[in-house]
């Protein structure tokens, strides 16, 4: 993956000749150079850097410049304006407001950060065009000066966009400033709500505007720019933004990715205004000024540029670290060609679909053609069994998560188990002791920060289990979340002294993580304790639900066999330049064709 990150000897020298060439478009391959500073600062100094580079090359276009703009800026394929606060189309020219009686009769310029809100001027922060966008005249005047809000009882609403009732707004997706994920931020009066499609857009063009104009203008904080401004640009102040302001364009900005639509935008803006905004280039950055890394330094190789082939509109976070959001294209999606009792399977059962990059995203269906095997199906592996008196593999997979990292010369066994046998580990039936925020009786909560639907194990904090005979345990499932990537994502589980395993979350997202009973080392009894080292005073492993499962009665199989595989025949390294293969989409397979011959991405070759 191509990261965006130069060396930062060579800043001074661009940013002085972005400056002297305002109206040129910084190359997509340059952006990494031109947010270099930014890398290994944090808090006030993170602020103050942006601050500074958000203004380079910047020219006023004066408030009647932004029509002449707008032509690069906010037009739609279709020739028609891009209006942000309903789904009217209106020519350029001709549908200027003007008067209007109705929606859809004409646009204006409409001051998404009301001008009112800092003295009424049409001149510096009153002609940014980052917060100046096309809208219905109509749809604006109700908005009026109105702050941003979520709206709980609408008394106007058109396409989308709506006016009413303030409600509170709750923290989603990680910390911020304005506190802990799960915590409610209150807002009073009325607000104005825009279409759920822009509503990033605007959150990052309020930020990337209080970047630009912070100490450099009057604070936008006048009538309901006081609900989300607040002129304070120190660390204390939490950097230009009230609790409210950050609780809500932190919420926007995480549920709406950074759009195509915005990226062409900022490419216009800056070949017309001169300046670029930091929050849709690199919009992970949000993150460390106001987000789930506030005060920490900026890596800028763990994060992803909004023009970076990896990047995903509409998708992406912007942030590559382990567990990141970049998703791959979805067009790069693979699958698995089967070979079963010498029939090769390209389309159809069995098969399963592997994502570049990404691993296992389907697993494959267990097989059914193979030669009277008349055994149980176990799971998935990449080792060849090759008789009926092998042991089983030590890795088996039976689900996504436990799939391994898929490679280009990976081959997959389906492994099927014979000779049963009945062996109890423990006298009575299996059994679950479980915690969850309905059921805690028997458990220990120490030091945790509770939030709605899950604990957060941060430092020194604990939860423990109802003592129990750790060698009846077969299984410990963890339902629970990361806070970003390879940081505050593992739980140590241990008893009476002695180590059981540690799980890793790899999602933001509520997930099962399940360890095994290891026989030859779990003894004695004890409560079971999870808790973390990876975390920190105020983020850790979020945890909704534990079960741990007793064992009773199961089978045991003493032979098992692989049967239905698939075969790697003149495996092809397409990475060989001498070679020159051509790569191919065929079916939502990628095939790679190399002197006439067909291959699949695992080098089975295919019969044409």
């Amino acid at each position: 993956m191509k990261r965006c990150f130069f060396s930062i000897s060579i800043i001074f020298l661009l940013l002085v000749a972005v400056s002297l060439q305002a109206k040129t478009v910084t190359p997509a391959d340059q952006l990494p150079t031109y947010y270099a500073g930014v890398n290994g600062k944090s808090s006030k100094s993170l602020f103050d850097e942006v601050h500074v580079i958000v203004k380079v090359g910047y020219s006023s276009l004066g408030y009647d410049g932004l029509f002449d703009a707008y032509p690069e800026t906010d037009m739609k394929e279709n020739g028609k304006l891009w209006d942000m606060y309903s789904n009217c189309d209106f020519d350029l020219n001709k549908d200027r407001c003007g008067n209007y009686s109705k929606e859809c009769d004409c646009w204006n310029r409409e001051h998404s950060i009301p001008k009112s809100w800092y003295g009424g001027t049409k001149s510096g922060p009153g002609c940014d065009i980052f917060h100046l966008v096309p809208t219905d005249g109509k749809v604006n005047n109700m908005r009026s000066n109105y702050a941003f809000g979520e709206v709980g009882n609408a008394d106007y609403s058109y396409d989308g966009s709506k006016k009413g009732s303030a409600l509170s707004i709750t923290i989603t997706g990680g910390n911020t400033l304005a506190g802990n994920e799960g915590t409610t931020v209150s807002c009073s009066g009325t607000v104005f709500e825009p279409q759920d499609q822009y509503k990033g857009d605007f959150a990052r063009g309020y930020m990337g505007a209080l970047l630009r104009w912070a100490g450099d203008h009057q604070a936008f904080t006048s009538g309901d720019g006081s609900k989300i401004f607040s002129g304070n640009y120190t660390a204390t102040g939490k950097f230009g933004l009230t609790n409210y302001g950050i609780a809500l364009l932190l919420k926007w900005h995480r549920e709406d990715p950074v759009s195509q639509k915005e990226i062409d935008r900022n490419n216009g803006i800056q070949a017309t205004q001169g300046n670029r905004n930091p929050f849709i280039d690199y919009p992970y950055l949000v993150e460390y000024i106001w987000g789930s890394h506030a005060g920490e330094s900026v890596d800028m190789s763990l994060l992803v540029c909004s023009s970076d082939a990896a990047f995903v509109p509409g998708v992406s976070d912007g942030y590559d670290g382990s567990g990141g959001g970049t998703v791959p294209d979805p067009e790069e999606t693979w699958q698995i060609t089967w070979r079963v009792d010498g029939d090769e399977y390209i389309e159809g059962n069995p098969t399963t679909k592997v994502v570049k990059g990404k691993g296992i995203e389907v697993l494959p269906a267990i097989p059914t053609s193979c030669s009277e095997t008349s055994t149980v199906f176990m799971g998935w592996t990449t080792e060849q069994i090759a008789g009926t008196t092998d042991i089983a593999p030590e890795v088996l997979f039976t689900d996504v998560a436990s799939a391994p990292e898929i490679t280009s010369d990976m081959t997959f066994h389906a492994v099927f188990a014979k000779g049963e046998a009945t062996a109890s580990t423990q006298g009575n039936a299996s059994t679950e002791i479980a915690l969850s925020k309905e059921e805690t009786a028997g458990w220990t909560i120490s030091g945790t920060v509770t939030q709605p639907t899950y604990w957060i194990l941060t430092q020194n904090a604990y939860i423990e289990s109802p003592a129990v005979e750790v060698s009846a345990v077969e299984s410990i499932v963890v339902n629970m979340r990361t806070y970003g990537g390879a940081t505050y994502n593992t739980v140590d589980i241990t008893c009476a002294g002695q180590t059981l395993g540690s799980l890793e979350a790899s999602s933001k997202t509520l997930q099962d993580y399940t360890l095994l009973r290891d026989e030859a080392s779990w003894m004695g009894s004890g409560a079971i304790r999870f808790s973390s080292t990876t975390n920190t005073a105020t983020y850790g492993p979020g945890i909704a639900v534990i079960t741990i499962r007793l064992g009773g009665a199961e089978t045991v199989y003493t032979e098992y066999l692989t049967t239905c595989h698939s075969t790697a025949i003149n495996m092809v390294d397409d990475s060989d330049t001498r070679i020159r293969p051509q790569k191919v989409l065929r079916n939502g397979q990628l095939l790679i064709i190399v002197e006439g011959r067909t291959y699949t991405a695992f080098g089975a070759q295919v019969r044409e």
